[in-house]
């Protein structure tokens, strides 16, 4: 669990650096190249709007698709404990509280990755990278 809550300390600071705009108005560097063109803004939209697992009434809501090596948001609306584990050595587990979030990165290569809860066996999912 420490480690989720790291991931996640890590993940709420690179938003709030993002947010903030550290570069912009520090006088030497433009604010022009730290916010990105649109293209890649509306690209980074999309991928974040698809990269949530969502944990609800036992069940896992997993997107259709990710991107190789995205930051995989999971999110848990259940009252009980789970975790996201890959089965067959796909290099992610995570543990969720009930209410909480944890972020981890999808596998770099292409595939489907079985995953399962390791409280709850019958709860099984599939992450497809591509």
């Amino acid at each position: 669990m420490k480690t989720a809550s790291r991931i996640w300390a890590v993940t709420v600071a690179v938003a709030l650096i993002g947010i903030t705009g550290c570069a912009a108005g520090s006088g030497n560097i433009p604010a022009s190249p730290s916010t990105g063109s649109p293209k890649s803004s509306a690209e980074g939209s999309a991928q974040a709007a698809t990269s949530v697992i969502t944990i609800r009434n036992f069940k896992f809501e997993v997107p259709t698709t990710i991107k190789p090596g995205s930051m995989v948001t999971v999110t848990n609306a259940d009252s009980a404990p789970h975790t996201v584990t890959a089965k067959d050595n796909g290099g992610f587990d995570v543990a969720v509280d009930p209410g909480e979030t944890a972020v981890f990165k999808a596998p770099d290569s292409p595939g489907e990755y079985r995953f399962v809860c390791s409280f709850h066996s019958r709860m099984t999912g599939t992450l497809i990278v591509k």
